[in-house]
């Protein structure tokens, strides 16, 4: 390996992208699996109209979007080291895959603006903040 920026992009850039890809990947996934698993609490799902259960799955949707996303980031981050092991064109790799995790994070912020919208349209959020006041 004779290119000094390749030997940066493997001491910094790679290991930080990963480690950031996967933190990223841990916290949508956390938010998914919350929102699904309280979405009966805060959202009547079964009894809720079908344009707020679209609201709701386009979210949900976005989480999973996100989660793609940020997953083919990771894999071309990976590419791009190896890439830069073997005197490849890694920057190709490394901003391509910048850009899909970027992606993912306009997706997960998206997913949040729906999963606020569904809880504020729904109308249950002081229904629930009431059951669970300790008096």
């Amino acid at each position: 390996m004779s290119d000094p920026y390749a030997e940066l992009f493997l001491k910094y850039n790679y290991p930080e992208t990963k480690d950031m890809g996967l933190h990223f990947l841990t916290l949508v996934t956390a938010v998914l699996v919350f929102s699904l698993s309280f979405a009966e609490k805060v959202f009547d799902f079964k009894n809720a109209s079908k344009s707020k259960r679209i609201v709701v799955i386009l979210g949900w949707c976005l989480y999973l979007i996100s989660i793609i996303l940020c997953g083919i980031g990771l894999t071309l981050n990976a590419i791009a080291g190896g890439a830069a092991v073997y005197n490849g064109d890694y920057n190709y790799w490394a901003q391509l895959s910048y850009r899909f995790i970027i992606l993912a994070g306009v997706s997960f912020i998206l997913g949040l603006i729906f999963t606020i919208i569904s809880a504020i349209i729904s109308g249950n959020i002081d229904k629930v903040r009431m059951e669970n006041t300790v008096i």
